[in-house]
């Protein structure tokens, strides 16, 4: 039986592609190892997105050369950094045995075991997966991620998707509850919904967006679990969405919706709505009881002046979002941002990050410490060595702060209720379970 390892770079609709390379792996009868020196086979799946995106991707593949040449594996890369780069990549590193593009993650176990040398195969970006298709969940039994659709029509100016991913392209209702209740039913306590926009969901195979019908239907699976909407669109919510969200008890009431900037000017340059329809829609957001908000931010964007960067300042600080990244301006060549000048200078951009940062720590500090005294179910993510680490309804996985949670009886079910206790720092938590505590 071959072994082989498979590293995964990049956001959870990456992780998600990686996953199913493991379930078709599994299924061919190889052995998923996580040790390089104890692979017959390693793949890199990738992630291109930004520059430091790919400098990631390319200390990895340096690694991995140097690791190949000691321990004798062949190594393959996948994903996106491939359809960027392409052929060049095998032009580059002579010691790369094949690339593999976003649509072969299926076909890769029988290709690999059928061919001795180099392996290019770049097909068209159409793929998406389906419920039939044999999926190994690498996130802890708290939560994992369920695709929506793949690639992107919205043509933001700054972004690769569209080059990288393809057009947009949509599961079937069917298949998503299908998959759903498939992994409700081996007791994941969350199902993140992801996609390059989650609200654009039933468009293109439906005519109309459905994202409300599809979490009603969802709600319907008969288990105990939550569902969390990430990478949401500002200008892509709609009424029946807005009360959707409101009232169906399984809905976590968090949003992650990337705004990227509130300057009309600069929000025009970018193809993104205008300021007035994401304020309009952060509003009504912020009507629906105990929400809570994330977002990102770009600075730094081509013509962005002191003006337009002060008008992105005040409004994070009026808004008040419970999380924000702030990203600096990547030029990307194949993108139409890259013909906009003048360019704002590399300091001057890193300086304006600096601000934001420093202003949503204050906002993220405060609305920490009103949390503490209150109640919350803490579904648990990792043991540590006197402690379990978790996520609350108002913390997404890998992107927001955590909860730490001390002695717990051997007998505790996941979730478990806590109490806040303190502000461990600007982000994380700690808390006490509430049984213990009396």
């Amino acid at each position: 039986m071959k072994n082989v390892c498979i590293i995964s770079l990049g956001c959870p609709k990456n992780l998600v592609d990686t996953e199913i390379l493991a379930g078709q792996f599994s299924l061919h009868g190889y052995n998923l190892v996580t040790k390089v020196e104890d692979s017959d086979f390693v793949f890199l799946t990738t992630c291109g997105f930004i520059k430091d995106a790919r400098d990631e991707t390319r200390r990895y593949i340096s690694q991995l050369v140097k690791k190949k040449r000691k321990y004798g594996f062949k190594l393959y890369i996948v994903g996106c950094y491939v359809e960027l780069e392409r052929e060049n990549l095998l032009k580059r590193y002579e010691d790369i045995d094949g690339i593999f593009g976003i649509s072969e993650y299926e076909t890769i176990p029988e290709i690999v075991s059928s061919r001795k040398k180099r392996i290019v195969c770049l097909s068209n970006k159409e793929y998406i997966y389906t419920n039939a298709t044999l999926r190994i969940i690498s996130t802890p039994n708290s939560y994992a991620y369920i695709k929506l659709a793949d690639g992107c029509n919205n043509r933001c100016s700054y972004c690769l998707i569209p080059a990288i991913r393809g057009n947009y392209r949509e599961r079937t209702v069917e298949d998503i509850l299908t998959e759903a209740e498939k992994i409700v039913s081996n007791g994941i306590k969350e199902l993140i919904l992801i996609s390059h926009d989650t609200t654009m969901y039933g468009l293109q195979l439906y005519k109309t967006q459905i994202l409300h019908k599809l979490l009603k239907e969802l709600a319907k699976i008969p288990y105990n679990f939550w569902i969390r909407l990430l990478y949401t669109h500002p200008g892509h919510f709609y009424p029946e969405l807005f009360k959707e969200i409101s009232v169906n008890e399984k809905v976590l009431k968090y949003i992650d919706i990337p705004i990227q900037h509130t300057s009309d000017k600069i929000l025009k340059l970018m193809n993104r709505p205008p300021r007035q329809k994401i304020l309009s829609t952060i509003e009504k957001l912020k009507k629906i009881n105990n929400i809570t908000l994330r977002t990102s931010v770009i600075v730094g964007f081509p013509q962005e002046t002191e003006h337009d960067f002060f008008q992105l300042l005040n409004d994070i600080k009026e808004i008040e979002f419970d999380w924000l990244g702030c990203f600096e301006y990547s030029q990307e060549e194949l993108t139409a941002a890259a013909k906009i000048s003048p360019k704002v200078p590399k300091n001057v951009i890193q300086q304006r990050k600096k601000e934001v940062m420093l202003l949503q720590q204050k906002i993220t500090y405060k609305k920490n410490l009103s949390r503490i005294g209150k109640k919350y179910k803490l579904f648990l993510d990792e043991k540590l060595k006197n402690s379990f680490v978790g996520h609350t309804e108002f913390q997404s996985p890998e992107i927001d702060g955590k909860t730490y949670v001390n002695f717990i009886k051997d007998n505790f079910t996941n979730p478990v209720e806590v109490e806040i206790k303190k502000v461990l720092n600007v982000y994380d938590l700690v808390s006490v379970p509430i049984d213990n505590d009396k």
